[in-house]
């Protein structure tokens, strides 16, 4: 790939690195440049994003000698926790409540015993098991050494998937055991299946409303400097979810399977370089496919309906375009239709 030469003395490179990057520029396609600068972007990112946290978060330790405050640990093993815990931490701030949002790997679990307000998010890996990062103190709770918590107000978050038999056991566990070592719980506990928003919305806004008379004014609001995206609601950390996702590119859909497979497995590539999102390796993914425009606008001319009419949906009554677009792939496409024929 041709283009002009970086020269040592307009940019921050050294002679050799300048002549280095030359000679690798030249072997390059533009798809390699695509991805290297995306490559890079996320390394810029994470390494920023790191230094800004060192230097704007306050210690746990630090914030439990704050006096009173909302303690948060989450127990996550694929981030969904984590997500709902950074939401509760903006939130309480927000209402002026001083919080602290602390990994269970991260805790102390002696320091149990000092704390006055608690809310435990915590998921359930595998047949009933707790996460990687909340083992240790799972075990500590019901353990010898667990101590009585007589002074505790706590409530529980439990994620789960309802296609395993015991589901949300680790969070039903946290929850019953608080209670006999002598907490008080001050919110009923919730369990959320795999689409758990909603829920975990609702219980957000019961926890900070339950806390609330206790906190209120513990500590001044914090006032981060946050550079807000495009529909990102007051008080959120992350504007993309299952109900909002973000709209990304697909700049590559590569089949990797040899000729004769009876496998299909692709390589795909998705642009989210405008979205803010920062990733890590063991960050998961979720996908919500929509079907082309064109397509959809086709089917619904090609059988006289109106776009705009009622069908059941996924999660009840929809617009007969949005089940085409985002709730039926195109094997299902007929069924919608002969639905509609037979309602008509």
């Amino acid at each position: 790939m041709k283009t002009s030469p970086l020269q040592e003395q307009t940019s921050p490179l050294s002679a050799q690195q300048a002549e280095q990057l030359n000679r690798l520029i030249e072997t390059l396609t533009p798809t390699q440049v695509t991805w290297i600068s995306g490559y890079l972007t996320g390394i810029n990112a994470s390494v920023s994003q790191g230094a800004m946290a060192t230097q704007a978060q306050p210690s746990a330790a630090g914030a439990a000698d704050a006096g009173a405050s909302l303690t948060i640990l989450y127990g996550s093993q694929t981030g969904n926790a984590e997500g709902i815990g950074e939401q509760l931490k903006a939130g309480a701030e927000a209402k002026g409540f001083a919080a602290k949002l602390i990994d269970m790997d991260d805790y102390k679990p002696n320091q149990l015993k000092k704390e006055q307000n608690l809310v435990v998010l915590v998921s359930t890996h595998g047949e009933g098991e707790p996460p990687d990062n909340a083992i240790g103190l799972h075990e500590y709770l019901h353990g010898k050494k667990a101590p009585k918590l007589n002074d505790l107000k706590f409530a529980v978050l439990a994620l789960g998937d309802t296609s395993y038999e015991f589901f949300c056991q680790t969070g039903k566990d946290f929850d019953i055991q608080l209670e006999k070592l002598g907490g008080t719980r001050v919110a009923d506990r919730v369990d959320c299946d795999v689409d758990y928003e909603d829920d975990a919305e609702a219980f957000v806004a019961k926890v900070l409303d339950t806390f609330g008379e206790e906190l209120a004014g513990a500590a001044e609001p914090a006032h981060p400097t946050v550079t807000s995206m495009p529909g990102m609601a007051a008080g959120a950390t992350d504007p993309y979810s299952r109900k909002s996702p973000y709209t990304a590119e697909v700049l590559t859909n590569l089949v990797l399977n040899g000729r004769g497979s009876d496998k299909e497995v692709r390589h795909i590539e998705l642009s989210t370089e405008d979205s803010g999102l920062m990733w890590e390796p063991g960050d998961s993914l979720g996908l919500l496919p929509e079907n082309s425009p064109a397509v959809v606008d086709e089917l619904i001319g090609a059988m006289n309906f109106d776009a705009d009419e009622s069908v059941t949906g996924v999660d009840g009554e929809v617009a007969l375009r949005e089940a085409l677009s985002i709730q039926r792939d195109h094997h299902a496409d007929a069924s919608v239709c002969r639905e509609i024929r037979g309602s008509g």
